[in-house]
C-alpha cells in the first residue's frame, strides 16, 4: 500500500510512485502505453492513472491516487487479479531494477564487471566474444590498437536485439546509434574523444550535484568497470531507437573508480 498521494499534485514519494507504476503495468489499459517504473512522476503517469480511472467509472479523472482511495483500492484489485505474483513484488520490493528504469541492458553490462584484459599474446576469450559482435578482426584484447570499449557495447546491445552500428568496434561511430539525447539518463550510451580516439560506455548515474556521470564501460582501466568521469567531457548520449527512454540520470549509489586509461 502507497504511503501518501501518487500524481497530479501529489506528494509522489519514490516508492510510492514506482508502486503505483508497476501497479498500472500488470493491467491492459487500451490507449495507455508501459511505464517506465523509475519513481518519476512525469506526464505518462499521470496520463495512465486517469485512464485508469476512467475505465473504473470515474467521470472526472483527476490523475491523483491517495492511500484508501477508490482509484488505488481497484488497482491493487486489478493488478492482484491480472498477477498476483507480480502484484505482491511491486508491493514488496520497491527497488528500482535496471528494466524498471527503462535499460534492461544495463544488467547485462553489469554481470560483465572485472572481465579484464590478459597481458602479452594471450586473450581473454570474454573480451574477443566483444570484438566478434562488433565484427572487428582483433586477435588480442591489449594495447591500444585493440581498444575494446566499441565492443563491448555492441555486445551487450546485441544481447537485446539492437544492432550496433557500423565500425561498432571504433567508439565515435556510436554517435549515429539511436536516438540523440540533449542530456543523459539511465542507460543511455555516452560518446567522448580522448587521445588518439574515443570511449563510448553507458551511463548508470550521476552525482548530487550533477558534476560528474558515472560510467559503466569496458576497457576502462584495462577492464569492465564503472568510473566516474567529469560531465563536462561527453560529446553526446544516445538512446536505442523506438525504446522509451526514462527522464532521469538518478544519483549514482554504488563504488566505482575515477576515470583512467581507456586505450
Amino acid at each position: 500500500m502507497i504511503t501518501d498521494t501518487v500524481g497530479q499534485g501529489g506528494r509522489n514519494a519514490l516508492n510510492d510512485t514506482m508502486i503505483v507504476q508497476r501497479l498500472l503495468n500488470q493491467i491492459d489499459i487500451p490507449g495507455a502505453q508501459q511505464l517506465v517504473a523509475d519513481g518519476s512522476p512525469g506526464v505518462r503517469t499521470i496520463f495512465k492513472i486517469q485512464a485508469f480511472q476512467r475505465s473504473i467509472g470515474i467521470a472526472r479523472p483527476d490523475g491523483i491516487i491517495a492511500p484508501r482511495s477508490k482509484t488505488m483500492t481497484e488497482l491493487m484489485c486489478r493488478a492482484n487479479a491480472e498477477n498476483s505474483v507480480h502484484a505482491q513484488l511491486s508491493l514488496t520490493n520497491p527497488a528500482p531494477t535496471s528494466a524498471d528504469l527503462g535499460a534492461p541492458w544495463i544488467a547485462t553490462a553489469e554481470r560483465e564487471i572485472g572481465q579484464k584484459e590478459v597481458a602479452g599474446p594471450k586473450a581473454n576469450p570474454r573480451i574477443m566474444e566483444y570484438h566478434k559482435a562488433a565484427k572487428y578482426w582483433a586477435k588480442d584484447d591489449s594495447l591500444g590498437v585493440n581498444a575494446w570499449c566499441g565492443s563491448f557495447v555492441a555486445w551487450v546491445m546485441s544481447q537485446h536485439g539492437h544492432a550496433a552500428p557500423a565500425n561498432a568496434f571504433r567508439a565515435k561511430e556510436w554517435a549515429s546509434f539511436g536516438t540523440p539525447l540533449k542530456a543523459p539518463v539511465y542507460g543511455s550510451i555516452g560518446i567522448k574523444s580522448r587521445s588518439g580516439g574515443g570511449h563510448v560506455a553507458f551511463a548508470v548515474g550521476q552525482s548530487r550535484d550533477g558534476k560528474h556521470y558515472y560510467m559503466l564501460g569496458g576497457n576502462q582501466s584495462n577492464e569492465v568497470n564503472v568510473s566516474r568521469y567529469g560531465a563536462d567531457v561527453w560529446d553526446a548520449f544516445v538512446f536505442p531507437a523506438g525504446v522509451a527512454a526514462g527522464d532521469t540520470l538518478p544519483v549514482y549509489q554504488g563504488t566505482a573508480s575515477d576515470a583512467g586509461s581507456e586505450a
